[in-house]
């Protein structure tokens, strides 16, 4: 196409500056105004249409989540979470009614029933941290294909208030959902569903010491139970520059009942999940369940029979230490650890998970369908080892796990710690295959260092070396003190001198030039480098040489 610059409406400047900075003729930078103005015409159209829909009336192709049985949901759950079968199957029945009566409202089938409102199955789901409360919440929302918003309450405050609020969730959760724009988005929440798992609720409990009204916990409850009960949320947050001018555009239209039902979302078909630990100083929620049991009200156990306390032996009080008094817990008990009445009573179905056990992480990092061994193994695979661990290596990494009491977020940290070395020396060296024992977990450093022919003393040498510029020399004598050290205490001999020479960085900070000779009378002294930097710093202070000599022990008697 030929193009006379001449007949062409385009900025002057503009062309200008594009045949200067491309050094191009004026008709191709014209051509090329051209085209990129049209590109952006598209993109601004596509973006207003990703934003508002397309502008037809008919809605996009959403395919609707499917109806499932409570006993389909919790046997797909059982392929991700270990144990915790109390919890799991209460959130499968919850969550299975939830939407089945969801579904059926949209099929018409209310029109020849008399209840017309039905109350949702909410949850209160209390226990340890790390036992699988929120990973279950994530599982299920991805099976029932329906937006699953997972929040911590601590981020979140009572509206008109510093922070996100309450009914942020909501426009967050419509983030979430399949459509074009926000409105298609929460079109499909209203017709569908979704979760919202509220985390942390516990850190919103009232706080006894607080005289009036607590903008921070009561006030967020109280927020919370209004999106339980059914409430209406603008779609845009009213207090952003695009929800101003949605709602002035709205006016001059003359504030459209239709307009107004698009840019608003019901919260009727939301299910809510409340989560929380429930541990609180100085008194935690089974330690109120513990007390009410004690005041003699009793326990109906599983098989029917009771237990006061006052008649129980000293040998079953210890067995008591043992038990998951969460399962006990009512809504008395709740009310008591800090939540309103009103919201305990809105979440009529509450449920507990348990502190994991040894057993218990051996099994989810062997029996899951996303086993944490499984990802090691692939990432190692990508570098070309094959990973394996021995029955011992679990049972040990397992045990490291239980002793940190976070439940199965320990895993992780413990196999990152164990395996950093391995992770970092092996691949690109020529490695297929790297099996992990309880040997090789006690000493991992010390074992990477044996497959490369290195020896920890001389691993830290170099390393020394690199980080402070200063050669290190380690007489015999000193070397058989820190193998001893090390099998003394049960420690890798890489850790052993590490510690030992913890203090050897204080020569970086003395302008130590010469190699220093770690001698039998460095390792046997705890305090030797200190002692050695105060020596140096006197002299400093009195105005001697401030040359500290060379060689191990020299600055020392």
């Amino acid at each position: 196409m030929r193009i006379d610059p001449t007949k062409i409406e385009a900025p002057k400047e503009e062309i200008d500056a594009i045949t200067k900075k491309y050094n191009c003729s004026e008709t191709d930078a014209v051509r090329a105004f051209l085209n990129a103005t049209e590109a952006t015409k598209n993109a601004y159209a596509n973006s207003l249409a990703r934003e508002l829909g397309s502008g037809d009336e008919e809605p996009i192709n959403v395919p609707t989540p499917s109806v499932h049985t409570p006993a389909e949901i919790k046997n797909h759950l059982d392929q991700y979470v270990i144990g915790q079968e109390d919890y799991k199957k209460r959130l499968s029945i919850a969550s299975a009614y939830n939407f089945a009566v969801v579904h059926a409202l949209n099929e018409g089938v209310s029109e020849n029933l008399q209840v017309k409102r039905f109350r949702k199955k909410n949850t209160i789901i209390s226990g340890p941290s790390g036992s699988g409360k929120t990973y279950c919440a994530e599982i299920l929302g991805d099976f029932l294909e329906v937006p699953t918003l997972i929040i911590d309450s601590t981020d979140y405050t009572e509206a008109g208030y510093v922070g996100k609020s309450a009914d942020d969730m909501v426009r967050e959760l419509i983030q979430l959902a399949p459509g074009q724009s926000k409105q298609e988005k929460a079109g499909f929440i209203e017709k569908n569903g979704g979760i919202i798992f509220v985390d942390e609720i516990d850190k919103k409990a009232k706080d006894g010491k607080v005289i009036g009204h607590d903008i921070s916990r009561e006030g967020f409850q109280r927020a919370v139970l209004k999106l339980i009960e059914r409430k209406l949320i603008s779609v845009e947050d009213p207090m952003s520059p695009a929800g101003q001018i949605q709602e002035m555009m709205s006016q001059q239209r003359g504030g459209h009942e239709k307009d107004q039902q698009k840019n608003v979302i019901s919260t009727e078909n939301i299910l809510f999940i409340l989560g929380g630990s429930f541990q609180r100083y100085p008194e935690d929620l089974e330690s109120i369940v513990k007390k009410r049991i004690e005041r003699g009200e009793g326990r109906i156990r599983e098989d029917g029979s009771v237990t006061v306390t006052g008649f129980v032996t000293s040998n079953n009080h210890e067995a008591e230490s043992h038990h998951n008094f969460y399962r006990e817990a009512g809504a008395d008990d709740y009310i008591s650890f800090g939540l309103i009445p009103e919201l305990v009573g809105r979440a009529p179905v509450r449920t507990y998970v348990n502190a994991l056990s040894k057993n218990d992480l051996i099994r989810i990092m062997t029996e899951t369908r996303d086993s944490i061994v499984e990802q090691y193994k692939f990432e190692f695979k990508l570098f070309g080892i094959d990973l394996d661990f021995s029955d011992d290596a679990l049972m040990w990494i397992a045990e490291r796990a239980e002793n940190q009491k976070t439940g199965a977020r320990a895993l992780i940290s413990v196999f990152e710690n164990m395996l950093t070395e391995f992770q970092f020396e092996l691949p690109g060296r020529n490695f297929t295959e790297l099996k992990i024992t309880k040997e090789i977990c006690e000493s991992p450093k010390d074992a990477v260092l044996a497959m490369l022919a290195r020896s920890p003393l001389v691993d830290f040498i170099g390393k020394f070396k690199r980080d402070h510029g200063i050669d290190l020399v380690i007489e015999e004598e000193a070397e058989r003190k820190i193998e001893e050290y090390a099998k003394e205490h049960k420690i890798q001999v890489s850790t052993a001198i590490e510690k030992l020479l913890s203090g050897a960085s204080a020569l970086n900070y003395m302008n130590w030039q010469e190699p220093f000779i770690v001698t039998a009378k460095v390792i046997d002294n705890p305090a030797y480098f200190d002692e050695m930097y105060v020596k140096w710093h006197q002299k400093i202070l009195d105005g001697t040489s401030a040359d500290p000599g060379a060689g191990g022990g020299g600055i020392l008697p």
